[in-house]
């Protein structure tokens, strides 16, 4: 009797031991994906300003497409034109990379936007406001948490498909010209051309995740279009304990989420709008933290394996 105790307590501590270095194993390749995250933020803001047409823009589209061909199932750039109110003709790019899970179904969204502001609009001197914002949080934080999830999601299977797409021209014209969210309106557009059952399941945006000071708090469109997801997302923090997420809602914001929610497609947008140096110069590396990616990231991949 004794003996069979014995045996029984020492498979008790082996499996235990098991336990405890697979959580181990888990944690380490987690974070080697803060580090991707930081690393990538790091390369966006090395390229300057990323608004549309400048240098940067070019090179993110290209840092985009390489980390697609890299890791996911299909890289599909989606070209579109953009008519402004003066006639001129832009051509944007939304890009999306692919991948397959083991559940059959619509895919999930998962969405950022690469472009930064062309002009610093919130600076209080006129002579600063004509001058593109680097936008390491804004536009920067959201893209780099997404290509962090692209490195995670081609090791990571179990789940629903998954769509990782990056959005252009979200940042692009002045406030109130109409001139905003281009590149998830033109998606969302699209969508309405194609059968139901081929439009994504739900839809998640990751925008200014990356301040020092992170607190992203409920927003009332995101609540109002799918309080189901905001429960998910929100209580996997809670469990996480990433204090990052607060239950409380504030705010109520109009981005890449916001087309799909016209559609009637569950979406949510997780933003931190506390942000004091939005759309201006001072939107800046130093102002962003791995911390902050790390806690998105890891929120993000545990969401994933439960929708």
């Amino acid at each position: 009797m004794k003996k069979a105790l014995h045996i029984a307590l020492m498979v008790a501590i082996l499996l235990g031991i098991l336990s405890i270095e697979a959580g181990n194993a888990e944690a380490r390749e987690l974070q080697s994906y803060s580090q991707s995250a930081w690393k990538y933020l790091k390369t966006l803001t090395g390229f300057g300003p990323r608004n549309f047409g400048s240098v940067g823009y070019f090179k993110t589209i290209d840092l985009i497409k390489k980390v697609g061909a890299e890791v996911a199932d299909e890289v599909d750039v989606q070209t579109f034109a953009f008519s402004k109110a003066d006639g001129t003709v832009l051509k944007m790019s939304n890009i999306r990379l692919k991948f397959g899970g083991t559940r059959k179904g619509p895919a999930i969204l998962i969405g950022a936007h690469f472009d930064t502001r062309p002009f610093a609009d919130e600076e209080s001197r006129p002579a600063l406001k004509s001058r593109p914002i680097l936008g390491a949080n804004d536009g920067g934080s959201g893209t780099a948490v997404v290509l962090a999830l692209a490195r995670y999601l081609k090791n990571n299977r179990d789940r629903r498909p998954v769509e990782l797409v990056f959005f252009d021209g979200e940042d692009y014209g002045a406030r109130g010209s109409g001139e905003n969210l281009l590149g998830s309106t033109y998606y969302a557009n699209q969508l309405r051309k194609t059968e139901r059952d081929e439009w994504p399941y739900c839809v998640i945006i990751i925008d200014m995740v990356g301040d020092r000071k992170l607190e992203i708090y409920k927003e009332t469109n995101s609540l109002k279009s799918a309080s189901w997801l905001v429960e998910i997302i929100y209580g996997t923090a809670e469990k996480m304990s990433m204090t990052q997420f607060r239950n409380q809602t504030k705010y109520t914001i109009f981005d890449d989420h916001y087309p799909f929610i016209g559609l009637g497609v569950p979406s949510v947008v997780l933003i931190d709008f506390d942000y004091p140096y939005w759309h201006k110069l001072t939107d800046t590396l130093d102002k962003c933290s791995p911390e902050s990616l790390f806690s998105v990231f890891q929120v993000m991949a545990a969401v994933l394996g439960k929708i």
